[in-house]
């Protein structure tokens, strides 16, 4: 099933949190994992799981000078680069797609009623809420950056001009590296990662490891198709 911009952006919003909350924990089991997918997948992973294991400590964590908890740099590099695309690409499309605010040009006095009112519509207008802010720092967040990109797709009223493709195409893709790279550090996605080594029954070099996503690993060969699990059974 095909994942669209609008759920790789909600991906964004329910799980940042997560990700956050993961700047100062020690990062997840390298992948692909080293468990027993069966006993020649064993034999042949352990060597590489075990270089994964060594190489974790300086690639994935950082120590802190004072003696505190652990950067994960994993967490910290999804963090930093997917909040510099959404409210960078926020920023773009603000400049190109949301309307002025509207300017008075009356040149009369507060007491006239017609000028008054312009005032007060060009106030409202200009402090409009689904406006995005280049200066607000409490709405300058990759969640709200997120949810705002979000409407812009779903074509939502306000101050905005609609959408041409190419501003909805380099939405889209930027929503995609952003819950995607969100996914893989929280280990939500399932990943497909290719396996150096040929498969035992046709020899073929297109093993593949499905996994890190929450649910059971699963080994499959594209070439004949025969899948082991994590109790190493064959279909």
């Amino acid at each position: 099933m095909t994942t669209t911009p609008h759920q790789h952006l909600q991906t964004v919003i329910d799980h940042w949190h997560l990700l956050t909350d993961m700047l100062d924990t020690h990062v997840a089991a390298p992948w692909p994992p080293a468990g027993r997918m069966s006993d020649y997948l064993a034999a042949l992973d352990l060597a590489d799981a075990q270089h994964v294991a060594r190489a974790r400590t300086g690639r994935d964590e950082l120590e802190v000078p004072n003696g505190g908890a652990p950067l994960n740099l994993t967490a910290l590099d999804a963090i930093r680069t997917t909040e510099l695309a959404l409210i960078g690409t926020a920023d773009w499309l603000a400049s190109v797609a949301q309307r002025p605010a509207v300017t008075v040009t009356t040149r009369q006095g507060w007491t006239d009623e017609l000028h008054r009112q312009a005032v007060m519509l060009a106030a409202r207008d200009a402090a409009d809420p689904r406006r995005w802010s280049w200066t607000a720092t409490a709405t300058r967040t990759p969640v709200h950056a997120a949810v705002w990109l979000q409407q812009r797709l779903a074509s939502v009223p306000g101050p905005f001009r609609p959408l041409t493709v190419q501003q909805h195409d380099r939405i889209a893709h930027v929503a995609t590296e952003a819950g995607t790279r969100v996914g893989l550090a929280l280990a939500i996605l399932r990943r497909r990662t290719a396996v150096p080594y040929p498969c035992p029954h046709c020899r073929a070099r297109e093993v593949v490891v499905l996994g890190a996503d929450g649910a059971a690993p699963v080994v499959l060969c594209e070439a004949c198709e025969r899948t082991w699990t994590g109790q190493g059974a064959a279909a």
